[in-house]
């Protein structure tokens, strides 16, 4: 039942850490634990339980699926998010909070891997709400089998792998019950003031009719194949005419495809950017057609600026994003640094300060090390600028 290929992948950047799945006492979760406890025998199997804490009982349903995992004689750990007063509770946010918490739970026990019990049902779904959301081709591409954990920097050198992509769910609840294991059914899953059970329920009703599960799941894999080949043009071209100096990217003339072109761009504004998410497709677009007219001066976009140096392509941080904006448009917030531990500055930048006390400021246009009045040059805290990694991450190179 399980991906072939995919376990490969996974077991291979897993090395000889653990493997962490996302457990979350669902049937999808619980029969992929299972799978990958029988399947994977000698190694390091175990589960994180992440509790969103977004409704009452969800204390006693994370208890519920530790103590699944322990019965299918798996190590389990809690994690529990805790939310401030008055933040974003949305449906996006706290997905990017729960891979926060499982990318953290893989730092803490070694991990690289993470493995999440997606199916085909949910890549159909996936497909048709970025359909209707207008995603692009990218979008509809869907979700990967093994992909980079989707976060960063916190899924930095972090893979997250679905081998039950191409398993229907009915499929999966077949296995449970021939197998006699228990799973909890989440109400949220009936209610359709979410998006993703109002189109399961349409899906449901079109099984058969053209638009069904299976068919939007193929359309998601030819897109993938194309979407993959891109990305090797891309990371190609970067190779070839990128050239990475500490926080700026200079991007040489190049004459390939206008999708490898402006892949290649897009992904070098989000190294250079700084922002969570990459910017979009047609912006892109719009930037790479000035380029080629040789009617481009310059732009910002998402977090980066990009202006012309001869006939190159220069592309570093907004300024303004830095700093803070004359519209009254807040800078970077001074980041504390911890004594000997590695944290990442505005996406980028990866310093470890020696003693306590310091954080990183913006001043002058630059980040600065300050402790009260005094100031020191990034070099006391090991800086390493990060935008190489990120293009290889985004790329899925490693």
């Amino acid at each position: 039942m399980l991906d072939r290929l995919t376990i490969e992948q996974m077991t291979a950047k897993a090395g000889d850490g653990p493997i962490l799945v996302a457990l979350s006492g669902g049937g999808d979760s619980v029969a992929l634990l299972d799978l990958l406890a029988e399947t994977l025998h000698d190694r390091d199997v175990r589960a994180i339980v992440v509790d969103h804490g977004l409704r009452a009982g969800s204390d006693q349903d994370a208890r519920r699926a530790a103590d699944i995992a322990e019965f299918l004689d798996r190590p389990a750990q809690i994690e529990k998010l805790h939310w401030n007063e008055g933040a974003n509770r949305a449906h996006e946010a706290a997905r990017v909070a729960r891979y926060r918490a499982l990318c953290a739970a893989a730092r803490n026990c070694g991990a690289r891997v993470i493995v999440t019990g997606h199916t085909q049902d949910d890549q159909a779904e996936t497909v048709l709400m970025r359909m209707q959301r207008d995603s692009g081709l990218r979008g509809l591409a869907g979700m990967r089998a093994f992909a980079p954990m989707p976060i960063w920097p916190e899924g930095r050198g972090l893979w997250l792998a679905r081998p039950l992509l191409s398993v229907r769910r009915r499929v999966v609840r077949d296995y449970l019950r021939t197998h006699q294991l228990n799973w909890i059914e989440d109400p949220a899953n009936e209610n359709q003031i979410y998006a993703r059970v109002r189109a399961r329920v349409f899906l449901a009703e079109q099984e058969g009719a053209g638009i069904d599960t299976m068919r939007l799941a193929a359309v998601a894999a030819r897109l993938q194949t194309v979407m993959a080949q891109i990305d090797e043009g891309a990371s190609s071209l970067i190779a070839a005419s990128a050239m990475f100096e500490d926080n700026e990217i200079t991007l040489a003339p190049s004459d390939a495809d206008a999708p490898v072109r402006q892949r290649a761009l897009q992904v070098l504004i989000t190294a250079a950017g700084g922002h969570a998410r990459g910017p979009d497709a047609d912006d892109v677009a719009a930037i790479d057609d000035a380029v080629q007219a040789g009617s481009f001066t310059g732009a910002t976009l998402a977090g980066a600026l990009l202006r012309r140096r001869g006939d190159a392509l220069v592309l570093s941080r907004d300024r303004g994003a830095l700093e803070g904006r004359a519209d009254g448009t807040p800078g970077i917030a001074p980041l504390h640094l911890a004594a000997g531990v590695e944290t990442v500055w505005d996406a980028r930048l990866a310093l470890t300060a020696p003693q306590s006390g310091w954080s990183v400021v913006v001043e002058n246009r630059a980040p600065w090390l300050a402790r009260g009045e005094e100031r020191a040059v990034l070099a006391v805290a090991s800086p390493h600028w990060l935008l190489r990694e990120r293009v290889q991450h985004v790329l899925g190179r490693d």
